[in-house]
């Protein structure tokens, strides 16, 4: 069991091989910040600058960080390098221009050529073959074991869903994004951002929803969805809740281009 190589990386150096943050070098904003790809030793790497949240807590900050560097799993996204620097700015308060302290927090991870899994999901199937799909949730499933065991005390993701598992040039599915739920709901507008979040919400157990109660189930919860929706689609996720176990596996063997017995 190994540990991530990764080093503090300058802002300014992160502004360089972004262009200074530039709109042509974005290829993604989510719910934890925007996503730029620059190269760094001659490798791609994805850029997270990390949105300013109010009462971010700088230990929980720290603690999430010491758990990413200590991962290092064939199916986790690897981090190459953090940042963490203040910065001064000149920002309007009141209508008059204040000098003001700002925190820039930047993840860098590895560069995952195949995007994310939900942009293969449609509503009434998933776009990958069936051997695709099987390896991709095979993957997703070693990754997060390998978050709730290899330790005393187990990593949980808490956000895990489609847009989480991202995809490398053959494929290879590998979870991102680990740590940065519970930074956000350490905030003082987390919890609020948190529940406004659908697609978030869909993926969460009743148990948190209705009493904030966190266990490995949690993700376990989260992975059977991610699952279903590799198999049967949006769709067919949907449907499932008022199916009969018969019909569902009936569905899904439809949807295949695969006879699903194969990998049983």
């Amino acid at each position: 069991m190994g540990e991530n190589s990764s080093r503090d990386i300058t802002l300014q150096l992160l502004e360089a091989i972004t262009n200074n943050f530039s709109e042509d070098r974005k290829v993604g904003s989510g719910e934890y910040g925007d996503v730029y790809r620059g190269v760094l030793d001659g490798e791609d790497i994805a850029v997270k600058k990390l949105h300013f949240l109010e009462g971010t807590d700088d230990r929980q900050f720290h603690y999430e960080l010491r758990n990413l560097i200590k991962v290092s799993h064939k199916n986790v996204v690897r981090l190459i390098g953090y940042c963490y620097e203040s910065r001064h700015k000149y920002m309007e308060h009141n209508g008059e221009p204040v000098l003001a302290k700002r925190m820039e927090r930047v993840l860098c991870s590895e560069y995952m050529h195949g995007g994310s899994l939900d942009k293969h999901i449609a509503d009434e199937s998933c776009g990958l073959d069936w051997p695709t799909c099987y390896e991709i949730i095979k993957g997703t499933c070693e990754g997060l074991n390998h978050l709730h065991t290899s330790w005393d005390k187990p990593i949980f993701h808490l956000d895990l869903k489609a847009s989480n598992i991202l995809l490398d040039n053959s494929m290879k599915p590998k979870i991102s994004d680990i740590g940065l739920f519970k930074l956000v709901s350490s905030t003082k507008t987390g919890i609020k951002e948190i529940f406004t979040r659908r697609q978030s919400i869909w993926y969460m157990p009743p148990e948190y929803i209705d009493m904030g109660f966190i266990s490995k189930k949690f993700d376990v919860f989260s992975l059977g969805i991610i699952i279903i929706k590799v198999m049967a689609g949006n769709l067919g996720y949907s449907n499932c809740g008022i199916m009969s176990p018969k019909e569902f596996i009936k569905l899904v063997r439809k949807k295949s281009s695969s006879p699903y017995h194969e990998h049983s």
